[in-house]
């Protein structure tokens, strides 16, 4: 995370001269791939989301319905010389950046082999013919203790070949709407299943612009001294974060022209999120104002996103869910209900759709708990598109309406007493 408290002129001029590279991320018969999800073949590859992890319980066993890569001991050596145990992958480029990824057995022993193809129509003629090549392969032996594989940043190696070498291979820059296909193979049969992570961190480029405001407070509209932090509205990488000043309350940034979360904390105080759209690239103003915490409040978080249909989150929804358990944390006399609502579609099930948004909520909830917040402190409902912020027929603006809301209420009086008693009573003991 990159942290500024001002620009002059010089820098401004620097920095626009650079790009912004920000971390902040599966057929059952003989020789068909058998497991949860899997696809033996390149024609039935399994699409994966990027910034989504994915937990297989088994391996892959067997190569499919189509054997792509035959037995040929005269291929280069960063090339399967024959499919074992494979299961493909189709990834596809949300926005451009710079593509990771992350294979994490459950076993150490289990030895992941793997290459990356550009694909297209052709490809795989291409494979048969053994006319394809690859744009990555790692096919080096795992390292005892270190069986991770992938692509990951600081590494050079485009091929590693069986044998001794490197674990990972050189990341790959990828432009919007590309796509590729993942092929692994696990050279031994039965294994203990494994994770896969794909990550596309985003490229910012030129041109950058100002984005300067104040944070006050709503009841007095003081100025107040707060966290101001800029986020990728795409991925959820966090851009910039900066300080106001505690007297004026003034904040500037230095943001590239994009769609970007914004979002301003101080302890004590509600978190106030904006989702802003800079189109141009010119100076913008954008205040903040904090409200102090009372009892029937909402918290709108937009940005907790799920796959289509699901209650699975997606990989972006991290930076929000973690605001979420950090202000828990900072506020342990609040209880919270979580409500989560779907958009309003006429076409479909209402009840499917209540149940949807409850199941999402729900998801929230266990995310907490997984974190050490009290179940005792959280309740869960389900409205599903029967409570729309916005009647629109804008479809960017519409996505707004797919969100989850927290309302506090604070403990009572004497509930906080009875567990302080009992703190103490456990202390003595």
């Amino acid at each position: 995370m990159i942290a500024y408290s001002g620009f002059n002129n010089g820098k401004i001029k620097i920095m626009t001269k650079l790009y912004f590279i920000l971390t902040f991320v599966l057929f059952a018969a003989v020789n068909y791939t058998q497991g949860q999800d899997f696809s033996g073949d390149l024609k039935n590859a399994k699409k994966v989301e990027v910034n989504k992890l994915y937990k297989f319980s088994k391996t892959p066993n067997g190569y499919g319905s189509l054997k792509e890569f035959k037995l040929n001991q005269l291929r280069p050596p960063t090339i399967f010389k024959e499919e074992r145990n494979t299961t493909w992958f189709l990834i596809e480029a949300p926005y451009e950046g710079v593509l990771t990824f992350e294979i994490t057995p459950h076993r150490n022993k289990d030895d992941y082999d793997w290459m990356l193809y550009s694909y297209t129509s052709t490809l795989s003629k291409e494979i048969l013919s053994d006319k394809a090549t690859p744009l990555r392969t790692n096919n080096s032996n795992n390292k005892l203790g270190l069986s991770k594989t992938g692509l990951k940043g600081g590494i050079e190696t485009v091929f590693s070949p069986p044998g001794a070498g490197s674990s990972y291979s050189k990341p790959l820059n990828l432009k919007k709407g590309e796509k590729l296909v993942l092929v692994i193979d696990n050279i031994y049969k039965k294994g203990q299943g494994f994770n896969l992570l794909t990550r596309i961190i985003p490229v910012f480029k030129p041109p950058f612009i100002i984005i300067e405001g104040y944070v006050r407070s709503k009841k007095t509209n003081l100025p107040l001294a707060a966290q101001v932090l800029f986020e990728d509205d795409t991925s959820g990488a966090a851009i910039i974060k900066v300080n106001s000043d505690p007297i004026t309350g003034y904040y500037k940034a230095f943001v590239p022209v994009r769609s970007l979360n914004g979002v301003a904390k101080r302890v004590g105080y509600l978190l106030t999120l904006h989702n802003v759209v800079i189109k141009k690239a010119e100076k913008t103003q954008l205040d903040f104002f904090l409200d102090t915490i009372v009892p029937g409040q909402k918290l709108v978080l937009y940005n907790i996103h799920f796959s289509p249909n699901s209650d699975q989150f997606l990989e972006t929804s991290k930076p929000e869910l973690h605001r979420l358990l950090e202000f828990l944390k900072e506020q342990p006399d609040w209880q919270i209900k979580i409500v989560g609502h779907t958009n309003f579609n006429a076409f479909a099930n209402a009840r499917y759709l209540q149940t949807l948004s409850f199941n999402r909520a729900l998801s929230v909830k266990k995310y907490l708990l997984e974190n050490s917040i009290p179940e005792k402190r959280m309740s869960c409902a389900g409205l599903g598109g029967n409570n729309p912020l916005f009647n629109t027929k804008d479809p960017i603006e519409g996505l707004k309406n797919l969100r989850v809301e927290v309302i506090l209420s604070q403990k009572n009086r004497q509930q906080i007493i009875s567990e302080t008693k009992l703190q103490k009573v456990n202390v003595s003991r």
